[in-house]
């Protein structure tokens, strides 16, 4: 009874704010306006903000949108181009040096030389590497695939697996350290498990939040499950540019490497450039294939939103409008903020790579630190901003600024740094890299690769790469529903009002004075 009256306190504040006097509003550049003698909602709309901060659709289809004609402007264009001449350099060394330095590993095989650098086995075949790389990418999106199936019917079990999960994990490798003789690992190892067991502690009641905010994501993405074919797709060709990276790689090192300046633990000559631009493309490349995606699916959940009567089907018009969309008129605003994202990612990683073989000094690790600040808030700022590029298509730098914006005005600053969902998922995604780095090892190492390191870290990087393209697409759609929450709740409630009365509960459970319902 308790439960029944309090819906039905909900959907009267609701209906006072969807049916109240609009002289109290104000017009902001961008959100949404609820119109109720329309049946039809335009998405880019011009927005109306009340004097409390709650954001309103606008059904009069001034920038286009869902129900409406897209304006034909591309985004950011000169980024568009500079990723595709990159990849035009990158498919050039593949298909330049990368398939002689196959043809050079089969003549010297067959004069009895080795090919490789001191301390990685006799002779290991070049092709051996390339179905690493291939098993590593399959394996890990089938594992992928299961958990995303799972998490439709668990949602809130797998958040709290993942918070049990970390202790278990974390206290079961510190007992192993010390019976190993590793006290310091051990000891080390037990108070991060603590740190964790403190951690779900003090968010466990935050749960059922996360949760609500999971299942309208999966509910949305669910009714249109042809987004997990795009998905699919995606990590389709990022498993082909995966292959295509790795040729151009390897033959850009039997192009410009001297095997004779190496030692068993590195070389010494390896031309810092060349490094540089091949991190620097594997990033920005991955990083626009996630952010396609992420693109794709807000514009999708934002039509189920708004307009569910054009995203009833798992193949629905929403998809196929969203994924054009992000590859043509936003491609260049993912590109941007992608390249930005994967600059810092790539000078993270020269970094940590010379503080490991030269041991560093302050000034290293006070880099490192910075960069990996700069790394987090630049995902950060992306995770946002890319919502509104695939709800509105306005240009990278407009859509980050207008999502804080928005934040700011509702008062979700605190709200929105809740990362339950985001810390779970990466979690799986961790799991998924960590399986496929095990097995690559144990193929490699039958195959007769003696570094069975350097196997494990690129399998890993490879499956979490893969995995993190698939979990983006629930976390895309997380992200799109927080947004949309903010901008149009009236909406929710008349499209799909058993989901929307779980979050409010939820919300005002957990953020009873943040939440603003």
């Amino acid at each position: 009874m308790q439960e029944d009256n309090t819906t039905q306190e909900i959907e009267e504040r609701l209906s006072e704010r969807l049916l109240g006097n609009d002289a109290d509003m104000e017009y902001v550049e961008s959100g949404f306006r609820i119109d109720g003698s329309s049946s039809h909602i335009d998405i880019s709309a011009t927005a109306l903000m009340e004097g409390g901060g709650d954001i309103m659709v606008d059904a009069t289809g001034q920038r286009g949108g869902f129900g409406g004609p897209v304006q034909p402007e591309y985004r950011d264009a000169p980024f568009a181009l500079a990723f595709l001449l990159h990849l035009g350099v990158v498919f050039f060394f593949a298909v330049t040096w990368g398939f002689s330095a196959f043809g050079q590993s089969g003549d010297n095989s067959s004069s009895g030389e080795s090919t490789s650098p001191p301390g990685y086995g006799e002779d290991p075949s070049l092709s051996v590497l390339m179905w690493l790389v291939l098993l590593a990418c399959v394996i890990s999106i089938g594992i992928s695939a299961l958990s995303l199936r799972v998490m439709m019917h668990h949602a809130e079990t797998l958040i709290q697996a993942s918070l049990v999960g970390s202790i278990c994990f974390l206290g079961a490798i510190s007992v192993l350290f010390l019976l190993l003789g590793a006290v310091w690992f051990a000891v080390g190892l037990a108070l991060f498990s603590l740190w964790s067991a403190w951690y779900a502690k003090t968010v466990w009641i935050r749960i059922p939040f996360a949760s609500s905010n999971l299942r309208a994501a999966l509910s949305a993405i669910q009714t249109n499950g042809g987004v997990f074919a795009v998905a699919y797709g995606v990590a389709g060709l990022a498993v082909l540019w995966t292959m295509v990276w790795s040729l151009a790689l390897v033959g850009l090192i039997y192009k410009n490497q001297d095997w004779d300046s190496c030692d068993e633990h590195r070389c010494t000559n390896t031309s810092v450039p060349m490094l540089f631009f091949m991190l620097l493309s594997f990033y920005w490349t991955i990083q626009v294939f996630q952010n396609v995606l992420h693109v794709t699916v807000s514009g999708v959940v934002g039509t189920w939103w708004f307009a569910p009567h054009d995203a009833l089907s798992a193949f629905s018009p929403a998809i196929v409008d969203s994924f054009r969309r992000a590859t043509t008129y936003s491609f260049g605003s993912i590109c941007m903020g992608s390249l930005l994202v994967s600059i810092i990612q790539t000078l993270e990683t020269m970094v940590r790579s010379t503080k490991k073989y030269n041991r560093g000094g302050l000034l290293t690790c006070l880099l490192e630190c910075i960069l990996s600040l700069l790394s987090r808030i630049a995902i950060y700022f992306n995770r946002w901003a890319y919502c509104y590029v695939g709800l509105y298509g306005f240009d990278y730098i407009s859509s980050g600024r207008k999502a804080i914006e928005l934040f700011r005005a509702k008062g979700w600053t605190t709200i929105i740094t809740d990362d339950l969902v985001h810390r779970s998922l990466r979690l799986v995604s961790v799991v998924v890299g960590a399986l496929s780095g095990f097995l690559g090892m144990l193929l490699g190492k039958a195959a007769g690769w003696n570094s069975e390191g350097v196997v494990f870290v690129w399998c890993f990087l490879i499956g979490l790469s893969m995995a993190t393209i698939l979990m983006n697409v629930v976390l895309s759609a997380v992200d799109t529903v927080i947004v949309a929450f903010a901008e149009a709740p009236a909406e929710f409630q008349t499209h799909h009002p058993a989901l929307s009365n779980n979050m409010i509960l939820k919300w005002r459970q957990v953020f009873p004075e943040d939440c603003g319902f």
